[in-house]
C-alpha cells in the first residue's frame, strides 16, 4: 500500500483586502502533482475554487486577484444576488 502524498501549500498563498473585503487565497498542489490548485475564501466561509490548474503558484495568485477585482469582491460574498441556492 503506498502512502498518500502530501499537500503542499504554496508561499503565494496569504490574506488580501480587495475593497473592504477580506479573501483568504489557498493555493496548493499534491506532491508530485503536476499543477497548483487555487482556492478563495471569504470571511463568511465562502468557499471558490478555480478548475483549472496552474503552471505556478505565482500565476494562480494574480488569477485570484484578478479575477476578484474583475468581478468585484462582492460577487463572491454569500448572499448577493448572484448566488443560488441549492434545492433540496
Amino acid at each position: 500500500m503506498q502512502p498518500e502524498p502530501n499537500l503542499i501549500i504554496s508561499s503565494a498563498s496569504q490574506q488580501v483586502v480587495v475593497e473592504g473585503v477580506p479573501f483568504k487565497v489557498d493555493i496548493y498542489k499534491l506532491e508530485g502533482g503536476d499543477g497548483w490548485s487555487l482556492e478563495a475564501v471569504t470571511e463568511d466561509g465562502t468557499s471558490i475554487v478555480w478548475d483549472d490548474l496552474f503552471d505556478d503558484d505565482k500565476a494562480a495568485f494574480e488569477e485570484a486577484l484578478a479575477t476578484i477585482n474583475k468581478e468585484g469582491p462582492v460577487a463572491f460574498v454569500r448572499g448577493g444576488e448572484n448566488v443560488i441556492p441549492l434545492r433540496r
